[in-house]
């Protein structure tokens, strides 16, 4: 698996926006499927990162969007991540931070719903390559069943990427 790109910063830290149904009624069902699939997929890597989910997306590194991505390639797919690099300041200096724009199609069933967003929020917290696994989150081509818990071989990626010392995020300047 190939985990990232050169010069990515490794976070400590995830804040994580999925937007919310829009109609709360009867005939909203499938966007809170569709929320609740999403949600299932980032507690499976809050088990491993620490995310927090923030209601005003200007807080968040990652946004999760219910909406088709857009043709790549003449291709369609499920799911996308879209990696920016913006200048934030959050208490300190201006910095360049990650922001990855997750875009998770509606016209799933509930598991493919989660197992596409277990993928792509692997690309957005960094592992940017695909495995050759089917039995993994990050493999380029979905098995027969949707894959919806991390395997040994994502967890331990993603480990090593935190090992990263050329990904880490600088030290904190000394106290005089």
């Amino acid at each position: 698996m190939k985990p990232t790109p050169a010069g990515w910063p490794r976070r400590q830290h995830w804040c994580v926006w999925v937007q919310p149904a829009a109609d709360p009624g009867p005939s909203g069902i499938w966007e809170r499927r569709w929320r609740g699939a999403v949600l299932a997929a980032l507690a499976t890597w809050g088990r491993q990162l620490a995310i927090t989910q923030v209601d005003d997306p200007a807080r968040a590194q990652v946004l999760v969007q219910r909406r088709r991505p857009p043709l790549q390639h003449n291709r369609a797919s499920h799911g996308r991540a879209l990696l920016q690099l913006v200048e934030v300041q959050r208490g300190g200096p201006w910095q360049l931070e990650p922001r990855v724009e997750v875009l998770i199609s509606p016209g799933q069933g509930p598991a493919a719903i989660e197992a596409t967003a277990l993928h792509e929020l692997g690309h957005a917290f960094g592992l940017w390559g695909h495995s050759d696994q089917a039995g993994d989150a990050m493999a380029a081509q979905p098995g027969s069943r949707p894959v919806l818990e991390l395997s040994p071989r994502d967890r331990a990626t993603l480990r090593w990427l935190q090992q990263q010392p050329g990904l880490a995020e600088p030290p904190a300047p000394p106290r005089p």
